[in-house]
């Protein structure tokens, strides 16, 4: 599913949203193809403010902070996204959210 994403969509600066995130699969691959364009921590960071994910069950959104935290942490090590993650990996109805949002 990835692979059928513009290569361009990956850089930093082009946000993604998955309103029913799991455990975080596609967070995963998506932070991966970002992560691969960057050269520094900043950049790093910049591409883990880029995704945003909701769930609606709280252990699929710990277990998607953790697995993104890791990622992270093996390409950039001592990096500590967690504040990120924490804002923009959140336990809810995403449907309920957007249409909040939509307002």
């Amino acid at each position: 599913m990835c692979d059928l994403i513009p290569a361009e969509m990956y850089e930093v600066g082009h946000p993604f949203l998955e309103p029913c995130c799991g455990n975080g699969n596609f967070l995963a691959e998506i932070l991966r193809r970002k992560l691969d364009r960057c050269s520094d921590l900043e950049q790093a960071k910049a591409a883990v403010a880029d995704i945003y994910g909701i769930d609606i069950q709280a252990d699929n959104v710990a277990e998607s902070k953790a697995r993104m935290q890791k990622i992270v942490s093996e390409r950039f090590p001592g990096l500590d996204v967690s504040e990120i993650l924490d804002r923009n990996i959140i336990c809810g109805d995403s449907l309920k959210i957007m249409a909040e949002w939509a307002k």
